[in-house]
């Protein structure tokens, strides 16, 4: 008799321990993920379940702040599918990270100097983000070689057209700088240092001349010293690719949904002997894509607007770059294709490369569609699964007792 009061009071603790073990059935019954995050409360940490309800203390708060850039532990839990930290946007001049399901994160930086905050980053320029470019073009202006803006603003200056000769008339004209030499003592007078330098046709230092650089203030010119004078030919390839995922593979056509993810990469090749130095990249993105960041050269990131042109440092001869980026769509009305187009700028030369990128805002839907097993009959028994299992547990033992009970009546 006492063995099967046992067996009884057995299944009720099995009963129990279901309803009070949150690791049990609080997943199962509440949808709320057991120790899901943690989050510190004063100076004392707790853990949290999916659902913002505190549970239990873990310790103190300090010790969590100072390991908390070493350990994201916690993060693939609280998170679920979503990727922490996955892309910045802007709020008003407050840069925020996002995860990869659009919900807001931590503060990242605020823009301030008169900068604003525009695709995710800081910037001193407020423009369009599908024709705004900051090196467009080359002009003259003061004998000098100036950068200017798509919308025809002065950017920076390019290039000094000053050779430090006093013996040259120096000016700049369609794009170009000149130097022109004139012996007749109208630039320097006849007779003195510099004359005697530059208008003596005396032939350059033999130990300035062949170093690869003309240097025309220790007299060197294209007639005595060709091989340091001699004009290099910049020539430069650019290559751009796009996909509709982080893994994917690099291709020339990418499908993109409503508030969707979207990668590029450049690759700029410099196929010239010469090594440069002011190569500046930029794109030209559609206007469905409002998100631009994550830029890196080399896997290294940077800071710099994509869309106004970011310099990618020095290119040696028959070296190349590599420059990634994200995006982020908004809302789809339509499903269409559009053109993204990447530039390299460098000494007064552009190339540049598209990509098609199709706007498909009911692509989500195959993947939503694929989650039917949790509906229905199947979704019945995948969150009761366990109460079903306690219920004929506890009828069985209750039957044995009974039995047993009537038997010895």
């Amino acid at each position: 008799m006492n063995k099967f009061i046992f067996l009884a009071f057995l299944g009720l603790a099995t009963i129990a321990f279901m309803l009070f073990v949150p690791g049990a059935v609080n997943a199962q019954y509440t949808g709320c993920t057991y120790h899901s995050y943690q989050q510190c409360v004063g100076n004392d940490l707790y853990w949290y379940n999916s659902c913002g309800n505190q549970q239990d203390y873990i310790g103190n708060c300090s010790n969590y702040n100072n390991n908390y850039n070493n350990n994201y532990n916690y993060n693939s839990n609280y998170f679920g599918n979503c990727t922490y930290h996955a892309y910045k946007l802007c709020q008003g001049s407050n840069i925020y990270w996002y995860d990869s399901c659009g919900t807001q994160q931590d503060l990242y930086y605020t823009c301030g100097g008169g900068q604003v905050c525009q695709y995710g980053q800081c910037t001193s320029y407020v423009q369009p983000i599908n024709n705004y470019v900051a090196h467009h073009n080359i002009k003259c202006y003061s004998d000098s070689l100036y950068w200017y803006d798509s919308l025809g603003v002065m950017s920076g200056l390019y290039k000094s057209c000053s050779d430090g000769n006093a013996c040259t008339i120096d000016s700049c004209f369609g794009g170009k700088c000149s130097n022109t030499l004139k012996c007749d003592g109208t630039t320097c007078a006849t007779g003195s240092t510099e004359y005697t330098k530059y208008c003596s046709g005396e032939p350059a230092p033999t130990d300035k001349c062949g170093d690869g650089t003309c240097e025309t203030t220790v007299g060197e010119t294209i007639e005595n010293c060709p091989s340091d004078c001699k004009t290099n030919t910049i020539e430069l390839s650019v290559s751009f690719f796009n996909r509709e995922s982080a893994s994917g593979q690099w291709q020339k056509t990418a499908q993109v949904s409503s508030n969707g993810q979207v990668y590029f990469m450049i690759s700029v090749q410099n196929n010239s002997t010469t090594q440069v130095n002011d190569a500046t990249v930029s794109v030209n993105i559609p206007t469905e894509v409002y998100s631009l960041g994550n830029v890196q050269i080399d896997g290294v990131t940077v800071l710099g607007d994509i869309v106004s042109g970011i310099n990618v440092g020095q290119l040696l001869p028959s070296g190349s770059k590599s420059i990634t980026f994200e995006g982020r769509t908004q809302a789809l009305s339509t499903d269409e294709v559009k053109q993204a187009t990447a530039s390299v700028t460098a000494s007064g030369t552009t190339k540049s490369d598209t990509v098609s990128i199709d706007f498909n805002p009911e692509q989500v839907t195959a993947a939503i569609s694929g989650t039917s097993d949790t509906t229905g009959f199947l979704g019945f028994l995948k969150h009761w699964y366990l109460w079903i299992l306690g219920a004929v547990v506890l009828i069985f033992l209750f039957a044995i007792v009974f039995k047993r009970l009537s038997s010895e009546s």
